[in-house]
């Protein structure tokens, strides 16, 4: 299936593109292994290559690592006293390459995650009767990244949110109007590590119910940083204890939160649907009642995936010419740009000049046959990629008259149409001369051109009234960046 990220050549009838150019990150176990695909392609197919970060072709480690002729590259499961950081924790990119050109991938972080042993655990809590009790799930930081909750259970009985129990998007769970019979009962997770697929279960935890007495707010649950993709929903937490019962208000960047149809503050704090750039910032949570008051202060992150568009979309340029590529960025205000011809990197050099604060302008002058096929341009930044390109198409484009005029005899006053039809790259411009001065336009030469559908140009000149004094040699000229042409005939006139 083509992308939108492919570019066809009528002349070359080939054409590279991306199958999934949002590839950045592969995250596999040990005990299975991995196969991910070329992420580019190529029609004709195009060859396909493997490659480390550093530029270093793949090569086949038996049983370890091996490229399938289609350009898959797997690797295959191992026990964890093999690993190697070079083959199972790198940046791989692949490239695609046939006659229009050779493109390279975005960097693909493959990462292999081995089996590990750890536990996670749940703590007693404390609550008052009518208050909120919330039970968290302590997940080891060397696996946090792998980890998630997946149930809650009370007394080996599954809870499922609704009513007086509430389990967060984060996993923790919360206990509402709680009751004196809530601290009779025992409280345990259970987790799922992503990629080995291990469930892990927690020790039993119970609750000490108390009676209410007055207290200062006391916080339960909070947040330090969230970071999310835009238009994702997020969960800021902001749960305190107390009595009586505390109040509380949110403020963004040292201001009151502005009412949003996107905002919803809800049991366990703020809800954010569809996520914007500006909502990133400071997020301060005030909480407070007669005894005393307290703060859940956090950092909201709302990322964009960066996104590169390589402009024009389509170059015909012929040799010796100019050409001259713009790279627009988005998603971030900090990366790095790089352009690259056919898979390697571009430097400026005495006909290529690179120019702009991000060097997204490519600059190049006295394009010669060899300079044609894909051009790209990649962001980066940390980990973040993201890429462009078009394919740049190089022709002799000296001009060439394809239809003229022939000598001919006028009689006074008789008109006479001369033209020229001439192809050339980039579009040449003409003009006319008698007995090699120039032909001024005026009342009887009239001068005018068109570009036919087929991309020619037609220069034409008309005397009208003629005499004498317009006999003699005409001549058109046509000349581009590429080249000139001329052609000549003698009209006499009796």
């Amino acid at each position: 299936m083509f992308s939108p990220w492919g570019v066809f050549s009528e002349e070359l009838h080939s054409s590279l593109y991306f199958v999934n150019a949002s590839l950045q990150e592969v995250v596999f176990a040990s005990t299975t292994g991995t196969a991910v695909p070329c992420p580019a392609a190529g029609a004709p197919p195009a060859s396909l290559r493997w490659y480390l970060a550093t530029g270093e072709e793949i090569y086949d480690v038996p049983g370890i690592r091996h490229v399938h002729p289609n350009g898959t590259l797997q690797i295959f499961n191992f026990l964890p006293s093999s690993f190697s950081k070079l083959i199972h924790d790198n940046t791989y990119y692949c490239t695609a390459e046939n006659p229009s050109g050779k493109i390279r991938s975005q960097d693909v972080h493959i990462k292999a995650v081995s089996r590990e042993p750890y536990t996670v655990r749940v703590a007693d809590q404390k609550a008052m009767r009518g208050n909120v009790a919330v039970f968290k799930c302590i997940i080891p930081a060397t696996v946090e990244a792998y980890v998630t909750v997946v149930s809650w259970e009370k007394d080996t009985v599954s809870l499922n949110s609704g009513q007086r129990y509430l389990i967060t998007s984060t996993g923790a769970l919360y206990i509402l109007d709680v009751l004196p019979e809530d601290g009779l009962n025992n409280y345990r997770c259970t987790t799922r590590h992503r990629y080995t697929g291990e469930t892990r279960q927690s020790n039993s935890a119970r609750l000490i119910v108390s009676d209410p007495n007055n207290a200062e707010p006391g916080i339960l649950d909070g947040f330090d940083r969230r970071e999310v993709m835009i238009n994702q929903r997020v969960e800021l937490p902001c749960k305190a204890s107390g009595f009586p019962p505390p109040k509380h208000r949110w403020l963004k960047d040292n201001s009151p939160l502005e009412p949003d149809s996107r905002f919803r503050q809800t049991i366990m704090g703020l809800l954010i649907e569809s996520s914007q750039p500006s909502d990133s910032g400071t997020y301060v949570c005030e909480v407070w009642n007669t005894y005393g008051n307290a703060e859940v202060m956090g950092h909201l992150v709302v990322k964009q995936p960066l996104k590169a568009v390589v402009s024009p979309r389509k170059v015909k340029g012929s040799v010796g010419s100019k050409v001259s590529l713009s790279c627009s960025v988005s998603g971030s205000d900090e990366y790095e740009l790089s352009w690259y011809r056919n898979g390697e990197i571009i430097y400026p050099g005495n006909n290529v000049r690179i120019t702009g604060i991000n060097h997204e302008n490519l600059i190049m002058e006295g394009m010669a046959k060899s300079d044609g096929g894909a051009y790209q341009c990649f962001a980066r930044r940390g980990k973040m990629s993201a890429q462009d390109f078009v394919q740049v198409i190089l022709e002799d484009g000296t001009p060439k008259i394809l239809v003229s005029f022939s000598e001919k005899v006028v009689n006074p006053s008789e008109p006479v149409f001369l033209a020229c039809n001439v192809k050339g790259t980039p579009p040449p411009s003409c003009t006319w001369s008698l007995d090699d001065d120039p032909v001024i336009k005026d009342g009887h030469h009239h001068l005018g051109h068109y570009e036919t559908h087929e991309g020619h140009v037609v220069s034409q000149l008309n005397v009208t009234h003629t005499q004498v004094q317009d006999g003699g040699l005409y001549r058109c000229a046509c000349a581009n960046s590429a080249g000139a042409v001329h052609h000549q005939a003698r009209i006499n006139v009796r």
